[in-house]
C-alpha cells in the first residue's frame, strides 16, 4: 500500500504535560521500522526563560532499552545539530516556545527516546509533548 496512513506508526514518548523537573520519555522501539523522527510540540511558556532558567531536550539510544547514551554525533541526526552531550534544543527564550520541532533520528540502535533537562527554578512550567513517527515498515500496513 502506497499511503501514508498504512505506512508509519505513531509511538509516545513524553505524554503532554506542563514540565518543572527532568523528564525521560518512554522507549520507542524502532523493530520493524527503518526511521523514527522525532515530533516535540512545546506550549506557551510559564516561566521567564533564559540562560539560566531553561528546558533542553536531550535524544538517547539504547541497545536494550535499559541503558542510555546521548547521541553527540551530528551526522546521526537530521533537522538539528546535537552538543557533546546529546541537546538538540535548547528552550531559553519566549520565542522559542509555543511551536513545534522535528528531528530525525538515523542509526543502529533499536530504541531510542527524547529527555528534558531542567535548569532553573521553574515555577509554573512548560507544556512539552514528544510523539515518535516510526517509518519505512518492514511489513505492511504497519500496525
Amino acid at each position: 500500500m502506497r499511503d501514508l496512513h498504512n505506512n508509519i506508526k505513531l509511538a509516545s514518548s513524553l505524554i503532554p504535560a506542563v514540565t518543572l523537573a527532568a523528564r525521560a520519555g518512554a522507549p520507542v522501539d524502532r523493530r520493524g521500522f527503518q526511521s523514527v523522527d522525532y515530533l516535540v510540540l512545546v506550549g506557551t511558556n510559564g516561566n521567564a526563560l533564559s540562560a539560566s532558567v531553561k528546558l533542553e531536550l536531550k535524544i538517547e539510544t539504547s541497545e536494550d532499552g535499559t541503558n542510555w547514551t546521548p547521541v553527540t554525533d551530528s551526522r546521526l541526526v537530521q533537522g538539528a545539530s546535537v552538543t557533546a552531550v546529546g541537546i538538540f534544543l535548547s528552550l531559553d527564550a519566549a520565542a522559542k516556545t509555543a511551536q513545534e520541532y522535528r528531528l530525525g533520528l538515523l542509526g543502529n540502535d533499536r530504541y531510542s527516546r527524547v529527555s528534558i533537562v531542567v535548569t532553573g527554578t521553574h515555577a509554573t512550567g512548560t507544556p512539552i509533548g514528544v510523539v515518535a513517527l516510526l517509518s519505512h515498515a518492514s511489513v505492511k500496513p504497519a500496525a
